[in-house]
C-alpha cells in the first residue's frame, strides 16, 4: 500500500476500525513523537506489530510536541513524521491527534492491544488514557526499550560544541564528548507535565552515585511531588519562589552524624557532589532544574528543618525545582585561562 493511503484523518478513524472489526483483524494501537526516527522506533513497531493483525500508530501533532517537550520540538513537522511512520512496512495504518493526550484518539481506535516502550510502567500511564483503554478492553503491553537509541542523543550529537558555541574561539577547546555538560544550564520555567516515578527513580539512583568522604555517605533526599509542599517550600527560599510552579522538588539534606568524622564541611562536599550528580542527570534525561542555596543561610535552615521536623542531626543543604524545560537557556562555557595555574600560583 503506498505510503500515503496509510495515512488517515482522525475524522476518518472511525471507519477505519469498524472495518478492522468487520475482517476480524486484531488491531494493535501505539502513540507517540516520533521525532528523528532511530532504529529504536523501527524495533519497537515491529514487535508492536507482531502483537496482532494490524498496526495503527498515532502520532502527536506539532503543537502538542511543543507543548510536552519545550520550544525547539518538534525538529521534523507532523506531516513528515506520520510519513515516516507509515513507510515501515510493519505499519497498517497512521493517524495524527492533537493534544498532548491520546485519550480521545484511543477511544475511537479501540485497540485490541496497546503497546508502550520500556520507560513507561502501567503504573505510570497517563490516567486519562489508562481509563480509556480500560473502557475498549485493551490488552496493555509494555516492550523493552533498545539501548543506546534516543533522539534526544541524536539532537545532542548533532549539536557539537563548534555548533554550540560558534566562532567565539573556545569551541577549539572543547571535547566534544564533554557537550552535555556545558549543555547543562540553570532552568526556571517548566512546562505543566509531570515528572514521572521512572525518571526520580533515575535522578536519585544518579545522586547517590556521587563520591563520599570514607563513604559515609551523609545526603538525604526528601522529594516533593505535592504542590502544598512545593509551595511551602518556596516561601522559605527569597530567589526560589518558582519552585511553586516546578512539577517536583528535592530538598537534600545532610546527617551530620553520619559525615565524615562527623565534620560539616566534608558533609556539605559530600552532598554538593550528589546535587552536582542529580542535575547533570536531569539534563541527560531532557529535565531543566535549578539549585536553590538553604545552608548556610540560619533562617532557611530553621524554616525547613521546622517545616519538615528534621532531626537535630540532619541539615537541609539545598532545594531543586526541577521539571520539563518551557526553556532551553544555550550551552556555554566559563572557562577562564586566568584562573588556571600551572604548578604554582
Amino acid at each position: 500500500m503506498p505510503t500515503t493511503d496509510k495515512i488517515i484523518a482522525l475524522s476518518e478513524l472511525s471507519a477505519w476500525r469498524q472495518k478492522m472489526r468487520a475482517a476480524n483483524r486484531r488491531v494493535v494501537v501505539t502513540n507517540g513523537v516520533f521525532d528523528l526516527m532511530h532504529r529504536g522506533h523501527a524495533t519497537y513497531l515491529e514487535q508492536a506489530a507482531s502483537l496482532g493483525d494490524s498496526l495503527l500508530v498515532l502520532v502527536n501533532d506539532d503543537a502538542s510536541v511543543t507543548a510536552l517537550k519545550g520550544p525547539s520540538r518538534p525538529i521534523v513537522s507532523q506531516d513528515d513524521r506520520a510519513a515516516m511512520v507509515a513507510a515501515l512496512e510493519c505499519v497498517e495504518a497512521v493517524s495524527i491527534f492533537p493534544g498532548p493526550v491520546a485519550a480521545d484518539a484511543l477511544r475511537i481506535a479501540g485497540p485490541d492491544v496497546y503497546v508502550k516502550g520500556g520507560d513507561y510502567t502501567v503504573d505510570s500511564l497517563n490516567r486519562e488514557e489508562f481509563a480509556a483503554l480500560q473502557a475498549c478492553g485493551s490488552v496493555i503491553k509494555i516492550l523493552p526499550m533498545v539501548p543506546g537509541c534516543s533522539t534526544s542523543n541524536i539532537v545532542k550529537k548533532i549539536l557539537t560544541p563548534q555548533t554550540l558555541f560558534g566562532n567565539t574561539g573556545k569551541a577549539a577547546t572543547l571535547d566534544e564528548r564533554l557537550a552535555p555538560l556545558f549543555g547543562r544550564r540553570s532552568v526556571r520555567e517548566f512546562l505543566p507535565r509531570a515528572v514521572e516515578q521512572p525518571e526520580v527513580a533515575a535522578l536519585l539512583e544518579a545522586a547517590m552515585a556521587a563520591p563520599s568522604a570514607r563513604a559515609s555517605y551523609p545526603a538525604e533526599f526528601i522529594v516533593l511531588d505535592d504542590p502544598q509542599k512545593r509551595a511551602a517550600v518556596a516561601e522559605f527560599l527569597p530567589n526560589g519562589r518558582f519552585l511553586a510552579k516546578a512539577p517536583l522538588g528535592i530538598v537534600v539534606c545532610g546527617d551530620l552524624s553520619r559525615a565524615c568524622h562527623g565534620e560539616l564541611s566534608y558533609m556539605i562536599q559530600d552532598c554538593s557532589a550528589c546535587i552536582e550528580n542529580l542535575l547533570v542527570a536531569a539534563h541527560l534525561l531532557g529535565l531543566g532544574a535549578c539549585w536553590l542555596g538553604v545552608h548556610p543561610n540560619a533562617d532557611r535552615v530553621a524554616n525547613l528543618k521546622g517545616y519538615f521536623h528534621l532531626p537535630e542531626s540532619v541539615i537541609p543543604i539545598s532545594a531543586i525545582a526541577l521539571g520539563w524545560p518551557a526553556k532551553t537557556p544555550p550551552p556555554r562555557t566559563n572557562y577562564d585561562a586566568s584562573q588556571v595555574h600551572l604548578n604554582v600560583w
